[in-house]
């Protein structure tokens, strides 16, 4: 596999991770706890800006030459990329309800646990639409010289999180991951 797919399968792995340690958080929610909201906050600030800065343009620019190249599929890639904008508006909102609730704004719980439900059901539906079928179409249609291209066009930053640590962000994030994987 090109090493573009392969970072962004890793990626989704560890997407797949963060998304059950937040449907973790957001049961004990449900249940009437109080939940790690720092936690949930940076989650969310790391699923953003890795997302909307490495990720998602990544995933787009390989989309975009899948389409020029031409696919029976396009309606899959369609659906993708507007989902991409999609998803940073869930995000804000549920953002917003966190920040609403740290400011003890009064809000409604089930709206709280609705919003953070809705952004895990989403990104899991894209996760898996990408990882069923437009990753299979690109791999299959794109040619090395196309991968060559893509991996000149895409962000190469590294992740913040999984790749070197920032040692200001992501602490409670990264303690918690870090105790989960010695369990």
């Amino acid at each position: 596999m090109h090493p573009v797919m392969t970072r962004l399968a890793e990626d989704h792995v560890r997407l797949a991770r963060l998304l059950d340690l937040f449907e973790d958080l957001l049961n004990r929610f449900h249940e009437g706890a109080e939940p790690d909201y720092e936690l949930m906050s940076e989650m969310l600030e790391y699923m953003d800006n890795y997302s909307d800065i490495v990720h998602h343009p990544t995933e787009d620019i390989i989309f975009e030459r899948v389409l020029d190249k031409g696919t029976e599929r396009r309606d899959v890639f369609d659906v993708l990329m507007r989902q991409h904008k999609v998803l940073g508006q869930l995000s804000k909102r549920f953002r917003q309800s966190l920040d609403g609730i740290l400011h003890e704004e009064v809000l409604l719980r089930e709206d709280v646990e609705a919003h953070g439900r809705e952004l895990i059901g989403t990104l899991r539906a894209h996760k898996r639409l990408e990882d069923e079928e437009a990753f299979p179409i690109a791999l299959e249609r794109l040619s090395e010289e196309d991968w060559a291209q893509i991996d000149a066009q895409a962000p190469n930053l590294e992740d913040p999180l999984f790749g070197t640590l920032d040692p200001l962000r992501y602490q409670a994030l990264y303690a918690r991951l870090s105790a989960e994987s010695r369990n």
